[in-house]
This record gives structure tokens, C-alpha cells and sequence, in this order.
């Protein structure tokens, strides 16, 4: 059996006036480059999910978030380089600071939900889910299969029940 390569991640949709705030990754990154998809990253060795969540946003962001919840748990492959990720989709709302001016990462911008759909290069598995995202009240789970940045070949939304 083939040896794994697994990154385990989180985004995070924070919340202020009805709109979330969103992140256009530059196009130099490795892993989604140009894409749009909620600010977070690469949770650290026995670090709690919680604990990455507001490290990363703080990081990424310059923002303090509360009200912290579970929306997704999911998993992806990238087949072009060879690295699957396990992720949370955490939501959060907004508690304090500004958002950085020029962050590392890419541009960082408040949507609403509506402007979020019409987002050209959205993540493609937020695509997907995009209707349950922000109405569903319980927890997603699904695999998705990208065969090279953001062109998804295999999706599947997991049933509960």
C-alpha cells in the first residue's frame, strides 16, 4: 500500500455584518494558486482545532474571531502533486482588529453570500456545497478529487443518514 501524504488544514469563514471574509490566494501558491477560498491553513503538531483556527486567522488576517463551529469535515486529493488534505471548514465571527493591508497570502475581501457564488475561480468544492454552506445547521462531510489546481474530476457529498 502506498504511502500516504497528508496535510491537515482548516479555513475559516469569519462572519461580520453579513458578510465573510475571503481570501484570493496569489498565484505563486503550491497548493489552489489564484483561487478564492476562506483564509486559514496548516494546523501544528497536537494543536487543537480550535487553537489553529484563531492562531491562523490572526496570522493570515490581523483579526480576532469567537463563536467558533464546525461546518465541514472534509477531504481532498490533488492528484498533479501527489498530497491529499484533511480539513475543517470552521465558521467564526468577527470579535476585534483590522484586516491586513497586504497580507502574504493573497487578497483578503468581506462577500456576502451571494457575491461569494459569483466569485470566478471559487474553490470548486465550496462551489459544490455552496447551498448548504451557509443554511444547513448540521455538519458537512465529502471527498473531493482535483486533477490539476482547481479543476475538480470527482465530488461526493456524504449522507448522514
Amino acid at each position: 500500500m502506498k504511502k500516504r501524504n497528508i496535510l491537515v488544514t482548516l479555513e475559516c469563514f469569519v462572519h461580520k455584518n453579513g458578510k465573510y471574509l475571503m481570501l484570493h490566494r496569489n498565484t505563486d501558491k503550491r497548493i489552489m494558486p489564484g483561487v478564492w477560498m476562506a483564509p486559514g491553513g496548516k494546523r501544528e503538531f497536537n494543536e487543537g482545532l480550535f487553537e489553529a483556527t484563531r492562531r491562523e486567522i490572526f496570522e493570515e488576517t490581523g483579526l480576532t474571531i469567537k463563536n467558533l463551529r464546525v461546518k465541514v469535515a472534509a477531504n481532498a486529493y490533488m492528484k498533479d502533486i501527489d498530497q491529499e488534505v484533511f480539513f475543517h471548514f470552521v465558521f467564526a465571527d468577527y470579535a476585534g482588529g483590522t484586516v491586513k493591508k497586504s497580507p502574504e497570502d493573497g487578497e483578503l475581501k468581506w462577500l456576502t453570500p451571494q457575491e461569494i457564488g459569483k466569485l470566478d475561480n471559487l474553490i470548486a468544492e465550496i462551489r459544490n456545497i455552496l447551498p448548504q454552506l451557509f443554511t444547513s445547521t448540521g455538519i458537512l462531510s465529502y471527498t473531493a478529487v482535483y486533477e490539476k489546481g482547481n479543476i475538480l474530476t470527482s465530488f461526493h457529498l456524504e449522507d448522514s443518514k
